[in-house]
């Protein structure tokens, strides 16, 4: 994996966000021309939201999209899975009430309202599907051939987490499954990082913001984050962004700081101006706006 996969895998969570604010109460949301230019999309994730809804059962959620499994129309053995992240940091981090629950696969402890969400992903290929356990329709869809590579940030990152540990099993997709994660939140303990760095030794990636709230928490020794973790700071990333809560949160902000010139000079990124504005101007260059 390179920057400039790293900031494609990126891009292309944050063209599956826009899909569901563009279209929130959709299961399979009109896909975005910008994902649509290169990759063709295979089905839709969907899962119950109710993350943090203390005391309230899952069933008191409702099902929304949480992103999509698209194959490269360049290279149709290529798949990637892109889970957007959560809207509303500030409420996100105000609100969490974090809770640690055993893994069901034996694999230590993970954070209970990631998790929930998890265990109700399905697989769909269009809104009329009844859908499938994620990770079975994920890896029916790839095939016996096929490589994936499970991109999130933010929330979508924990969740991400969870899914690329079932798909490397082996009597899935093994060895074939990779990783691209960006922002993520402690998804669960020693014990179950651990797991996942020797499952997908050398096959991930982690970009935290050094500024960036979200990769703190939750806080506790029930938790801590993925071992191989690529900490961004303001001294070495190619850009500037502004100085709040939410950009530097942004999935925009994290491929601007990885890869400027292809992130904020890029027309891909047109839509999204509000976040765009998080970003002040490549480093070492003047810039007052």
């Amino acid at each position: 994996m390179s920057k400039a996969d790293d900031v494609e895998k990126g891009l292309m969570v944050m063209f599956a966000a826009d899909m569901h604010t563009a279209f929130p109460s959709a299961i399979a949301p009109p896909v975005d021309g910008r994902l649509s230019a290169d990759w063709s999309v295979l089905g839709y994730l969907t899962a119950l939201d109710a993350v943090f809804r203390p005391r309230q059962s899952m069933v008191e959620g409702s099902e929304v999209c949480y992103g999509v499994l698209a194959r490269s129309l360049a290279n149709p053995s290529q798949h990637v899975v892109a889970i957007r992240g959560t809207q509303g940091i500030t409420e996100w981090i105000e609100d969490a009430q974090f809770v640690s629950i055993n893994h069901p696969g034996g694999h230590g402890r993970v954070e209970g309202g990631f998790w929930n969400i998890y265990a109700s992903m399905k697989f769909k290929v269009d809104a009329k599907d009844g859908g499938v356990p994620a990770k079975e329709g994920i890896a029916k869809a790839v095939g016996p051939a096929g490589t994936i590579t499970v991109a999130g940030h933010s929330l979508g990152s924990a969740l991400a987490t969870y899914l690329a540990l079932d798909l490397a099993d082996a009597d899935l997709l093994g060895a074939r499954t990779s990783a691209t994660l960006f922002a993520s939140p402690h998804p669960g303990d020693s014990t179950f990082v651990n797991a996942f760095d020797a499952a997908l030794s050398g096959r991930y990636v982690l970009y935290n913001y050094f500024l960036d709230a979200v990769p703190r928490v939750p806080f506790g020794p029930d938790y801590a984050h993925l071992p191989d973790v690529t900490d961004l700071r303001p001294s070495d990333a190619e850009a500037r962004i502004r100085f709040e809560l939410a950009c530097n949160h942004h999935i925009v902000c994290y491929c601007a700081m990885l890869d400027f010139a292809e992130t904020a000079e890029t027309p891909k990124i047109a839509i999204d101006q509000s976040c765009v504005s998080c970003i002040r101007g490549p480093s070492g260059v003047s810039n007052t706006a």
